[in-house]
Parts: structure tokens; sequence; C-alpha cells
């Protein structure tokens, strides 16, 4: 037999054996430690791993968590399929989206604006080297130089891609109320290629749904949006993070039509403020839908004030 119940953090469902009642778990979705009903809590840990039969549900076992199931949380990193637990397709609202998401970006506006100024300054790099190649190019009449210049600009959407994943993973762990940091702008390289291989696949799907009058790439971005940030996230593969967006998308079809709505209302406020706006309409945009990400597949992001466990960075 075994004890079946839902995380209080994430709502996850978690499985444990008869032996483990009213001991205590770590979720290896959220990491949040979660009492087992029944039984009575031990004086002191017992001999056996309350925590095999989480290891076999999830695949979210360590060397350390198998030598001591109460040690600090340490998260495998694969960018194969993770645990499911917290994904339950859900109909959100945009105004608790846009409260929350605006609840987390206040206490993390310098590290979010700091990270924008980051992205926007290597691009802004990559632009004016690229812009004085072809420049070179075109006065001399020099082959090898369009090709560097097609070369660096290729590489600078390489680069925007995988600092556009740390920035996504700052925002979603701004959302989780979590731990975070300037240099995980470079943490993406565990994921770099699911998301290269999954931006592909979108921009095929979007520029065919364009060509058949505009409507149908609409719809096609409002359901299928979410696929990123499965990617990011770590949940699971390419194809399985676009089959659960589509999912997501079809719950949400109308918030996100919203959700796009304000994110361009708020980029045109930032624009008018001399641009300069852009470096904090740019990240509250960010974390607005990796807000709308976490609650629409059924996450609850926690709480201001209280911070949730963090993925430690030297697991990166």
């Amino acid at each position: 037999m075994a004890i079946q119940f839902h995380c209080s953090s994430c709502n996850a469902v978690l499985r444990v054996g008869d032996e483990s009642a009213g001991k205590s778990a770590r979720c290896p979705t959220c990491q949040s430690v979660q009492p087992i009903p029944g039984g009575t809590p031990p004086t002191a840990p017992a001999a056996e791993d309350p925590f095999g039969a989480f290891k076999s549900e999830f695949n979210e076992a360590s060397p350390a968590a198998a030598s001591n199931p109460y040690a600090s949380p340490v998260t495998s990193h694969t960018s194969a399929s993770v645990s499911t637990g917290g994904y339950q397709p859900t109909a959100a609202d945009f105004g608790e989206i846009f409260s929350h998401a605006w609840q987390a970006f206040k206490p993390n506006i310098g590290i979010l604006v700091g990270a924008t100024v980051i992205v926007f300054g290597i691009s802004f790099g990559f632009s004016i080297v690229a812009s004085i190649l072809e420049q070179v190019a075109q006065d001399n009449r020099n082959t090898a130089f369009v090709v560097l210049a097609l070369v660096l600009n290729l590489a600078s959407s390489l680069f925007n891609m995988f600092i556009g994943i740390g920035m996504a993973r700052i925002c979603i762990g701004v959302t989780r109320f979590q731990p975070v940091n300037v240099g995980m702008l470079f943490n993406g390289g565990d994921v770099f290629l699911g998301v290269l291989g999954g931006t592909i696949l979108f921009g095929f799907g979007a520029m065919f749904g364009f060509l058949l009058l505009i409507i149908p790439g609409l719809i096609f971005l409002l359901l299928i949006w979410p696929y990123y940030y499965f990617l990011v996230d770590r949940q699971c593969g390419v194809f399985e993070a676009f089959s659960r967006a589509f999912e997501v998308g079809k719950a949400n079809w109308a918030t996100s039509l919203v959700l796009g709505v304000a994110s361009m209302l708020i980029s045109l406020g930032g624009l008018l403020a001399l641009f300069i706006g852009l470096l904090f309409t740019g990240p509250f945009i960010g974390v607005l839908f990796a807000t709308a990400y976490v609650m629409m597949k059924g996450e609850r992001p926690g709480q201001p004030g209280i911070p949730q466990p963090g993925i430690p960075q030297s697991a990166f």
C-alpha cells in the first residue's frame, strides 16, 4: 500500500510507502518539506529511506539525497523529461497574474534591471561590430568581410538566445520568490539545444499560420507560447513541451490574448519614456509572462516575503 497526498506548495501528487506515515518528505518538484499524513512523527530519523517512492516516481534522486533524506535539496538538471508534478492546466485570471507579477517584481527590480542592462549591452555591442564590418565590406567590395559579418550576426542571434534562457530563468525564479542573481544569465547551456530546436519548430509553425491569412498564426501564438517556459524550466523535452503548451493554451487563450495586448501597451509606455523606460518595462513583462506560465500550469508560485527554496547555482 502507499500513501498519496498533494504538496501544499505546488499541488504535485506525491506517493510514499506506509512506513513513512507521520514523517516529513521533501517534494521533488518545488523542494518544499511536506508532512506525510498518518502515524506519529518519530523522535529520530528512521533507518528506512522515506524518499524511496519519491525517487522512483519522479526520477529526481541524487547520491546526496540517497545517503541523507533530510539533506539540503539537490535537483537533477537534465534537459530530458523530469517530474510532471505540479502540472495541471488551469484557467488563470489576468488580474491575479498581473498583481502577483507586480508584487514579485518590486523587491527584485535591481537585479532585473541590471540583467536587462547587460542583455541590451551585449546585443548592442554585437550590432555595432556587425554594422562596422558590413560598412567595410561595402566600401571595399570584400567578400571576406561580408561573410564575417554574416557569421557575427549568427553568433549574435545564438548568444542572445543563450542569455535569453538565463533571463527567463531569473524571471521564473522571481515569480516563485526564489533567490536569483545576475550570474544566472549565463547558465542556459543545459537546455540550449532543446530551446534552439523548439524555437525553430515554433518559428515554422507561426510562419505557416501567418501565411494562412494571419488569423491561424495568431491562434498558434496564443496556444503554444508557453512551450518556451516548459523547456527553460526543465519540465520536459521539446515535443512534450509543445503538447503541454497546447493543453495550457486551450484553457487560457483569452487570458493569453489579454496578456499579449497588455505587454504591447506596457512596451509602448517604455518607448514613450525616452526608451529608458524599456529597462523597467522589459523585465516586468518577462516576470508577467513567467507568472502566467507558472499559474497556467497549475502551480502556486508562493507569497511575497516567504522565499521558496532556490536551485543551487553550483548545479548549473
